[in-house]
């Protein structure tokens, strides 16, 4: 969890480069990527971080996360040289039935101020 929080921070910060750090640090990416990918990547988890990344009301109803995503997935499916891991198969469906749900319930919600508040009392581990 600590590798993948880092990574939603990076989102939210619009950091492409913690991004792919931390991307490479969970395994979604190997570091031998082509920049194709290395983008396509970024661009795709910067997409689902845009709930996250201003403090104010994100409106579920007028997203395009899925279609936006979906356009870059030829280039992942291309490019891509390992499989996310496993175990964050769970974590990405969640996810995403969150945000579909919220899509379908015409959600308005500010969830900058939900994570930043996560994010400040988070507790990394110490290994």
């Amino acid at each position: 969890m600590d590798k993948y929080i880092r990574i939603i921070r990076a989102a939210a910060d619009n950091d492409r480069k913690g991004i792919i750090k931390w991307s490479r640090e969970l395994k979604f990416l190997t570091g031998y990527e082509t920049k194709i990918m290395d983008d396509a990547h970024a661009d795709a988890v910067l997409i689902l971080g845009e709930a996250f990344a201003k403090n104010e009301i994100f409106d579920f109803s007028k997203q395009h996360t899925t279609k936006r995503i979906n356009s870059l997935v030829p280039v992942m499916l291309k490019y891509r040289l390992t499989p996310p891991p496993e175990e964050t198969y769970s974590l990405h469906r969640k996810m995403s039935g969150a945000f579909l749900l919220c899509a379908k319930l015409g959600a308005k919600i500010n969830c900058y101020k939900l994570f930043d508040d996560i994010w400040k009392n988070y507790k990394f581990s110490d290994l």
